[in-house]
């Protein structure tokens, strides 16, 4: 029996042995009546036996289940930990550090399924964090080794190539004469002086396209870049990169080559891009992002949609017809000429946009 239910018993034999005495009469005196003394009755039971011991057990209490604390409903009490933990390790909540419950946790590895304590899955997290380190550390290896063999593999081919050449000046004498020919012309005073002149004429160019370039920098850091930010942030569903790969056509049809084969953006051509950014670009995004959007939308909503834009057409014949009746000339002419059938609205933009047109139109404005 627990706790609660044992002090429930006890308290029921209690009252009872309560309800078995009779209660002693009180007497009232009237006014102007002198009180006349009652003596006490003898036919009152004793105490019951029972209802002491039984107070008995209730006052007595362990420790252990006076420190008990009821829980809401839904809460269980979860032992602690007794034996040794798996591995150490800390349980915090907002309030600081708390013991480490008995807790089981079931859950689906390589297939199969695991009951393991808490302790045990944290020191099965310790080793998956240490094989992925380990892993990471592994894969680094495997390229570095990949790539001093590529490196490897170059230079051996190199250095067999240059044992041939060896090979072949000390055993062919026509060889030998070619390549002394060849190493003078390239070597001789007159091929020095031209390569060092196309060496400053590369430096010389470099030093004036560099502010050119610099400002080519400039104006797509600080105007294409937040142009495209602007558009990406305003059209979610439109990428960076589908906005980067349309500009860069447009981008190359206003680029110039220079002479050291660079393309670059002259400054006359910047406003080519931002009228492109603006005018194309920006148009673009807006009926991609509108198409995405539409394709993504439930039945239920683009039925609501058109049902709302076929509303707005009406009201906006309704409004057309009761201006034109109002502006409505005096006199009739023999010919009519019939108004041409409105597109159908795809949403309620459009349907808003042609009842205006149609409003102002039936106005002559």
């Amino acid at each position: 029996m627990s706790l609660s239910e044992s002090m429930e018993s006890a308290a029921a034999e209690a009252l009872k042995a309560v309800a078995l005495e009779e209660p002693t009469p009180v007497v009232v005196p009237e006014p102007n009546t002198k009180e006349v003394p009652v003596a006490p009755t003898t036919d009152a039971e004793p105490p019951h036996e029972d209802a002491e011991a039984v107070t008995e057990d209730v006052t007595e209490e362990t420790p252990e289940e006076s420190a008990e604390v009821a829980l809401p409903e839904g809460y269980v009490a979860v032992p602690t930990v007794a034996d040794k933990l798996a591995t150490e390790f800390v349980l915090r909540d907002a309030e600081g550090e708390v013991e480490v419950p008995e807790l089981i946790v079931e859950y689906k590895a390589n297939g199969k399924v695991r009951k393991d304590r808490l302790d045990q899955v944290v020191k099965l997290a310790q080793f998956g964090v240490y094989n992925a380190e380990r892993e990471a550390k592994v894969q680094q290896t495997e390229q570095a080794v990949q790539s001093l063999a590529s490196e490897k593999e170059k230079l051996e081919q190199v250095l067999s190539e240059r044992e041939a050449q060896l090979e072949r000046i000390l055993t062919d004498e026509e060889f030998l004469y070619a390549v002394r020919d060849a190493y003078e012309k390239q070597n001789s005073p007159e091929a020095r002086a031209l390569r060092a002149e196309e060496e400053a004429n590369t430096l010389r160019l470099e030093r004036q396209l560099a502010p050119v370039f610099a400002q080519n920098e400039q104006f797509n850091e600080a105007e294409v870049v937040p142009a495209l930010e602007t558009i990406v942030q305003a059209l979610p569903s439109v990428t960076m990169e589908e906005l980067e790969e349309r500009l860069q056509m447009a981008a190359l049809a206003n680029a110039e080559v220079a002479p050291t084969g660079q393309r670059y953006i002259p400054t006359s051509r910047f406003d080519a891009i931002r009228k492109y950014i603006v005018e194309d670009l920006a148009i673009w995004a807006q009926i991609q992002h509108a198409r995405r959007v539409e394709s993504q939308r439930p039945s239920s909503e683009v039925a609501t949609a058109k049902a709302e834009a076929d509303k707005a057409r009406i009201e906006a014949q309704k409004a057309k017809r009761l201006v034109g009746q109002a502006t409505k000339p005096m006199g009739s002419t023999n010919g009519k000429v019939q108004p041409k059938k409105a597109k159908a609205p795809a949403n309620i933009d459009e349907a808003q946009a042609q009842a205006e047109r149609e409003v102002l139109a039936a106005l002559g404005l």
